[in-house]
């Protein structure tokens, strides 16, 4: 597993329409200041059975460390009381412990193979 941080949009985005889409708008208060997400990452090697089929690819999962809030106030973009994706502005050790516990663990149990389910599985960290 590992983390990994992502601008939530870029100074000058390009993005390529097809004739009926509308143009993406993405606001943020100063565009010299755009607020970055952390990524919690989890891969495994890829398994391949005996013919040399993939049995499994090794995408576990990937799960942003936000939180989600109710608009406390007005604003042209929306209404009080309007559900709001927040970035968590700290991840402590607590915080990680929970994503792993309640996201990692069970998506690495509903994903792994079942030939291997005998095996002991290692979850390896950075030094983040």
């Amino acid at each position: 597993i590992d983390e990994k941080w992502f601008y939530r949009t870029r100074k000058n985005p390009k993005f390529y329409l097809g004739l009926n889409e509308e143009d993406l708008k993405r606001t943020t208060q100063n565009k010299n200041y755009i607020k970055k997400v952390m990524f919690l990452a989890a891969v495994a090697r890829p398994r391949y059975d005996d013919d040399g089929n993939m049995t499994f690819d090794g995408k576990i999962g990937i799960w942003p460390f936000t939180f989600l809030e109710e608009a406390k106030r007005d604003s042209k973009h929306r209404d009080v009381g309007t559900i709001v994706t927040k970035v968590l502005p700290v991840v402590t050790r607590k915080v990680s412990q929970d994503y792993m516990v309640n996201k990692l663990l069970p998506a690495n149990k509903e994903k792994w193979p079942a030939s291997e389910c005998s095996y002991p599985i290692i979850i390896q960290q950075d030094n983040a």
